[in-house]
């Protein structure tokens, strides 16, 4: 076997075993401009309405990096597009291209995912990881409309970030990884939300590996094979994905068909976290 053909067969079976028996997500690529490149993930079957997640790589990262997370939120029902808004580039945090490129999306699928079953779009959630959560927050907030609510993975710096309306989810850390500071990423998100908005922080642990003594969470455990010069050299567990699809399933659900709660936003995690709402403090 050759080690292209066992890294396939490696992937395969990670993502049947993120999945619950009897699902399964397909996915499509798609370039509908020469700055805008996107992966589309979705239920098989999909259904006639979903909620749809534009979700904006991080620094260095592509399309096809987070399909281990992609996969098991898609198993929930959702339609999650991993979008690269600036192909090529290093950098990620463009807002305007990041507009551009989700105004793309939302214009075009209805073509690429109607022939399946996808009559409509229940809600347009937009978000990203790193520096792409940095342009969706950016984006947001310069462009009313643009989203429903926001879904965020330890974006990139939003210290001083223009206010975003709620509902919005964010994920991030108790420790600051990677050269993202804990209190600039998701805490900072969370603080600069008016109205709805939730904050599950990741507990900080630590444990050997082939790294040393390295945290067992960190700012790039949401990608497939970690970040370029930013490792733990360790596996992410896929306990991670299942908790932050379970999570964002109870916020979608509180979010958009009530009622919204801290309780309802709650529920049990391997993942050890410590979930704020509202007028929480972290």
């Amino acid at each position: 076997m050759t080690h292209a053909l066992r890294w396939t067969v490696g992937v395969v079976a990670g993502l049947a075993a993120l999945l619950p028996a009897g699902s399964w997500a397909d996915s499509i690529d798609r370039d509908p401009s020469s700055s805008c490149s996107v992966r589309v993930h979705y239920p098989n079957p999909v259904p006639a309405a979903a909620e749809a997640f534009v979700l904006a790589v991080g620094t260095a990262m592509s399309r096809s990096n987070y399909d281990f997370l992609s996969a098991q939120l898609a198993s929930k029902g959702y339609v999650v597009v991993i979008m690269d808004h600036q192909p090529g580039n290093l950098t990620k945090t463009d807002a305007g291209k990041y507009r551009d490129c989700m105004l793309l999306v939302k214009s075009q699928i209805g073509s690429w995912l109607g022939p399946v079953g996808l009559g409509t779009v229940a809600h347009w959630i937009a978000g990203g990881h790193s520096a792409g959560g940095q342009a969706a927050q950016h984006a947001v907030a310069a462009t009313p409309g643009l989203a429903d609510g926001i879904f965020s993975i330890d974006p990139y710096n939003l210290s001083g970030a223009p206010r975003v309306p709620g509902p919005a989810l964010y994920w991030g850390f108790e420790a600051t990884t990677c050269f993202v500071s804990a209190n600039d990423a998701a805490k900072a998100g969370y603080y600069g939300t008016d109205g709805r908005r939730a904050f599950v922080r990741v507990s900080r642990r630590y444990s050997w590996g082939p790294c040393g003594y390295a945290p067992k969470y960190f700012h790039c455990s949401f990608c497939d094979g970690h970040c370029p010069g930013c490792t733990n050299c360790m596996t992410t567990p896929n306990h991670f994905f299942v908790d932050i699809a379970n999570s964002v399933q109870r916020f979608v659900n509180a979010a958009f068909y009530g009622p919204w709660s801290k309780a309802a936003l709650s529920g049990s995690m391997t993942t050890p976290t410590t979930l704020f709402v509202d007028s929480d403090q972290p």
